[in-house]
């Protein structure tokens, strides 16, 4: 099956950009680009990478006026995911069926580097894959997207909106 049956580059829901101190990468985004990011509590995840089940803290920041987002992403210490470092982490778009999408990109060359675990079941929520060129891309559960989208709009941006 092609993965553009499954998501294409009309379904980019976010930029992921990993960081050390995301209070004050969502304030430089404010006053760089104009954008009002709501940056969330912590949440628990489970994940698998390369098999072995892990679990930890995350705090995410989304940028508020709709897809795409910018996403910013606090760096988990120890993480082999969440690393920070220059530049775009990752490029994440929402399919609708998860494990088949993610079944596609392992089948056109683009391994599951992570995958999220709910109630022992992965791929549950989002992978995680990096293609022949290096570079990470996540399959996002519309449901999943759905669900921060609520939160976007219900949360309260960290930094005022951008005059």
């Amino acid at each position: 099956m092609s993965l553009a049956q499954h998501w294409s580059l009309a379904d980019l829901h976010h930029v992921g950009v990993v960081v050390a101190d995301i209070e004050k990468a969502a304030e430089d985004v404010r006053r760089i680009y104009g954008l009002s990011v709501t940056v969330f509590d912590e949440t628990r995840f489970v994940c698998r990478i390369g098999g072995v089940e892990h679990a930890g803290t995350q705090r995410i920041g989304l940028s508020a006026g709709g897809a795409p987002h910018l996403e910013l992403l606090r760096e988990v210490p120890g993480s082999e995911i969440w690393r920070a470092a220059p530049g775009i982490h990752h490029l994440g778009f929402v399919v609708d069926d998860l494990p088949a999408a993610a079944r596609a990109a392992e089948s056109a060359g683009a391994p599951v580097w992570m995958a999220g675990v709910r109630d022992g079941i992965s791929p549950a929520g989002a992978t995680y894959h990096r293609d022949p060129l290096g570079q990470v891309f996540e399959l996002l559960d519309r449901s999943l997207a759905a669900g921060l989208t609520d939160r976007l709009e219900r949360g309260r941006p960290t930094t005022p909106p951008a005059r």
